[in-house]
């Protein structure tokens, strides 16, 4: 049974011809973290809240730990209280200290573990010395870490992120960002969190669910949904990809002629971290260098090879002009389905 089910969950807006969220159905085991990404509009942070019990689900059905979710229309309080949702607003109470904040979703715990929880998550949220001031008082990257605290501090079974790293100081966002994934692993919570962060949601996520126009295009591990995109648009939402037709590809890779998989009129798909530069056995797959760029762990060059241009990675440093010979693995190559 799984922890969290939806099924054909579709919303709407009033006013609005079309759905926000278009017949989502996915499901999402206990202690897995996933991440929701997408471009803006796509429906992300409206799913969340359909999720959370804070807007009616027009369509379908959304069940936790077997029981149904029923939005606000049902009920006086919206929100389901096994879940926490953590909003872009922060919604930190304004006339309280920060421990106060933090303290309130521990006031019906024994006094002990309400004193070992919030030091731990001042510590953590590296809040020492601002415990006793409010909101008001503090940075939007402090407001984002309190808010983080009192978002984990119950422990709740199933938490929402709407994101959650989009305000942090950058010098502190790597460290932030982990420890609060670590901790929700720790504690066996079962987290989603929407973001616009690639990175962030390839590197902190069991499952990465991609949203175009309300609906879920894509979902998978991680590596699966950059390696192996469906489409076009979640090819160039992980970031820099080469998308060449067979017979561009072949241009570049001649030796990729004779395998019959890379047949047909599908648009084939790669990483430039894929790509490999090795020494011509012919001068007919020699390619130029138009440009290279510093990236700071390594340079993205950009090669033409009879008239196709390939991106792709070094740790050498090139000038326009150069020649290279470039290759790639068959099992490297992917086609997009759509």
């Amino acid at each position: 049974m799984p922890f969290l089910s939806l099924s054909n969950v579709s919303g709407k807006y009033p006013g609005q011809s079309l759905a926000a969220v278009d017949n989502v159905t996915f499901d999402l085991q206990e202690g897995e973290i996933l991440s929701i990404v997408g471009e803006n509009g796509s429906g992300k942070t409206t799913l969340l809240k359909i999720i959370g019990g804070f807007e009616d689900a027009a369509e379908g059905e959304v069940r936790f730990m077997d029981k149904l979710v029923t939005g606000p229309s049902h009920n006086l309080v919206p929100g389901h209280p096994g879940i926490k949702m953590l909003a872009q607003n922060l919604r930190l109470m304004p006339k309280h200290t920060i421990i106060e904040n933090i303290g309130y979703n521990l006031r019906g715990y024994v006094q002990e573990f309400q004193d070992e929880r919030l030091n731990h998550l001042i510590d953590l949220f590296r809040l020492s010395g601002l415990e006793h001031k409010r909101p008001g008082e503090l940075s939007g990257g402090q407001q984002q870490r309190a808010a983080l605290a009192s978002a984990l501090a119950e422990e709740p079974a199933l938490l929402l992120l709407d994101e959650p790293f989009s305000s942090l100081d950058i010098m502190l966002k790597d460290e932030i960002r982990y420890k609060v994934i670590r901790q929700a692993r720790k504690d066996g919570d079962t987290l989603i969190f929407v973001t616009h962060d690639v990175k962030d949601a390839l590197s902190l996520s069991d499952k990465i669910a991609v949203m175009r126009e309300g609906k879920i295009v894509q979902m998978d591990k991680p590596q699966t949904v950059y390696e192996k995109p469906v489409d076009e648009y979640v090819a160039y939402l992980f970031g820099n990809v080469n998308i060449l037709s067979p017979d561009d590809l072949f241009k570049v890779f001649p030796d990729l002629g004779n395998d019959p998989r890379f047949s047909g009129s599908q648009k084939t798909c790669f990483r430039p971290g894929r790509v490999s530069i090795c020494k011509p056995e012919n001068k007919m797959c020699m390619g130029v260098v138009m440009d290279c760029a510093y990236m700071g762990d390594n340079y993205e060059l950009e090669v033409e090879v009879e008239g196709v241009t390939v991106k792709l990675n070094s740790n050498e440093r090139y000038r326009s002009g150069d020649r290279l010979c470039l290759k790639i693995h068959p099992d490297s190559i992917h086609f997009l389905e759509v």
